[in-house]
Order: structure tokens, then C-alpha cells, then sequence
């Protein structure tokens, strides 16, 4: 049976190679971003990796979610049964000057958007029985940094969450489970478009940060979103899987 995957924050970074991923191995994809011209981008580049899969994108900030909009993209893929929860910002701020603009931005991205999305695929799950959920939170909502209140919160109430979807979701064979990865090279990240003068300095501090003296890419940890949303993790749920490089206990 052909299968879908629905991926948020599809446009660039960590959803792209995940989408590149799924798209490799065969999966249907409905990707779902704020731009068009990166959605549209990555939807020819995983095309290009399997002309046999269908692929539909949609445009949508999930501040601002359309369950309808979602509902229509679906009926034009096969039957859903992952949904990958990446999309989300990133800032550091010091306690006093965390405004409450910040704090809810970082909430109503990393998970308000994702509760809502997900709301609406579980009632799909739980018609077909199936169903898988990747949250993709981070090593900060584990173990948080100074300057991160906001951002390590909004992650540290993701994981917790999605182990309240693990026990909710049993009855029905709907697994849900958490990826943390560490510091990634992605564009949610400054440092990624620094001056390339700045780079190696910025690169070199990095790397000394992690047990494994490496920076993480984006493929590492679609890599483990595939493993836990695929079959190949069909006795798992509730997990909480740091891929950081060492970085959280080191």
C-alpha cells in the first residue's frame, strides 16, 4: 500500500533532507512551509530523486493554521501515515529582555502549530489505524543553555508532549516519538549565513562543543526522523532520541 508523509518546515534545513529522504524511499510527500519558491524547490529535487511519487506542497505559517487548506492538499496523495513536526525558530535572548512577543512566537511555532496539525491528523490515524508522529524538538528542551529560556521551553514541552500522544495512542497503533538533535548547520542557526571570514573561527568553536568534533547536517538527523517514522521502528513509541553529536553529555 502506497503511503504519505506530511512534513512541516519542509522548505530548507532539517524538513528538506527529510523530505529528500522519504522521497528515496518511496513515500508520497505533502511538504508545508511559509514560502512557496523553497516548497516548490525541494518538491523538484525530491521529484527528481523518485518520478513514481505523488507531491503536493502548501504554503501555510503555522501561526495561522488552515485545517481545510491541509484537508485538501491530503485528498490528492495516498494515505497519510507519518507526520514529521519540524517547523520552528529560533532566538537567544537574556531573561530580562525575553519579551512576551518572544515567548509566544516560540510557543505558537514550536508547538502551538504542532498540537494543531496534529490534531488533525490524529482523527485520520485513527480512522486507518496508523499512524506515526516525529516531533522533532532538541537537546535544549533536555538540557538548556543560558539565553534559551523561551526556545528550550517551547522544546522541553514538546517531548513532554509527545509522550502524553505515546500513551494516548496506543489503543489505536498511533506511535508517537521525539528526535533531539544538538546543533545542526541549518538556517535556524546565525551562523549559517556568516560572513565566510567568521566561519571557521565560528565552525572551530562548534565542533569542540561535541564529543564527536563534528558539526551535525541535516541528513544525520533525517536519517533518524526515517527510522522512527518508518516501519523500521514499528515497537517503538514515546521515545526521546538525542542526536547531537555528544554535545549533552559531554
Amino acid at each position: 500500500m502506497q503511503q504519505s508523509v506530511v512534513i512541516t518546515g519542509a522548505g530548507s534545513g532539517i524538513g528538506e533532507a527529510t523530505a529528500y529522504k522519504f522521497a528515496s524511499e518511496g513515500f508520497d510527500l505533502l511538504l508545508i512551509g511559509r514560502k512557496v519558491e523553497k516548497l516548490e524547490k525541494v518538491k523538484a529535487q525530491a521529484q527528481a530523486r523518485n518520478i513514481n511519487i505523488k507531491i503536493e506542497t502548501l504554503a501555510m505559517d503555522l501561526k495561522d493554521f488552515d485545517a481545510a487548506k491541509l484537508q485538501a492538499k491530503l485528498s490528492h496523495i495516498s494515505i497519510p501515515t507519518i507526520l514529521v513536526n519540524n517547523a520552528g525558530i529560533y532566538t537567544q535572548n537574556k531573561p530580562d529582555d525575553t519579551t512576551m512577543t518572544v515567548w509566544k512566537d516560540m510557543f505558537e511555532v514550536n508547538l502551538f502549530g504542532s498540537v494543531q496539525i496534529t490534531q488533525t491528523m490524529w482523527t485520520i490515524f485513527k480512522e486507518n489505524k496508523k499512524g506515526s508522529i516525529v516531533n522533532v524538538a532538541s537537546t535544549l528542551g533536555i538540557k538548556p543553555a543560558p539565553n534559551t529560556s523561551a526556545y528550550s521551553a517551547s522544546k522541553a514541552a514538546m517531548v513532554n508532549w509527545t509522550t502524553c500522544l505515546a500513551q494516548e495512542g496506543g489503543e489505536f497503533n498511533i506511535r508517537a516519538n521525539s528526535i533531539c538533535p544538538g546543533i545542526v548547520e541549518t538556517p535556524i542557526h546565525g551562523f549559517y549565513n556568516a560572513k565566510a571570514s567568521d566561519k571557521d573561527k565560528i565552525y572551530t568553536g562548534i565542533t569542540e562543543m561535541q564529543l564527536l568534533k563534528k558539526i551535525g547536517r541535516p541528513e544525520y538527523i533525517a536519517e533518524s526522523i526515517f527510522f522512527f517514522g518508518s516501519e523500521q521502528s514499528t515497537w517503538t513509541t514515546g521515545a526521546v532520541h538525542n542526536i547531537d553529536g555528544g554535545i549533552n553529555i559531554k
